[in-house]
């Protein structure tokens, strides 16, 4: 039979477990930001990537929408006040203009990402419809 002492020793030790679990269940909640998988963080502090998230693509925090989109849009002479605007307030100023200083760090990745999107469309592909 194990004494007092012994299982006071086991209660301290599965609290201590506890802690630890809880510690770890925060690491991974600010991982995830709610998007279900681990993000990516890139050294502009709005743009992420979340692997199944909008294919991987760079993307605005929170937000799911791709730096390709804000560089095409731009590209349509779409200034950025406009696109946050447009985002009825979802974007601001701010992500818009982290976006495109992400572009301009990565202009072959998002260039190559444009392409490959008008290639599609030239094949017939159409994105889908939100409701």
């Amino acid at each position: 039979m194990e004494t007092k002492n012994e299982m006071q020793e086991i209660v301290r030790e599965l609290k201590e477990l506890k802690e630890q679990v809880r510690a770890v269940e925060y690491k991974v909640n600010r991982m995830t930001e709610g998007y279900g998988h681990p993000i990516f963080e890139t050294e502009h502090p709005h743009i992420i990537r979340v692997e199944g998230v909008q294919g991987g693509q760079p993307i605005v925090r929170g937000k799911s929408v791709t730096v390709q989109t804000i560089v095409v849009l731009t590209k349509q002479n779409v200034n950025p006040e406009q696109l946050v605007d447009e985002y009825d307030g979802v974007l601001t100023l701010a992500e818009v203009y982290d976006a495109l200083s992400y572009y301009h760090d990565h202009q072959d990745e998002i260039d190559q990402y444009i392409a490959e999107n008008q290639a599609a469309r030239e094949r017939g592909w159409q994105p889908p419809v939100s409701s």
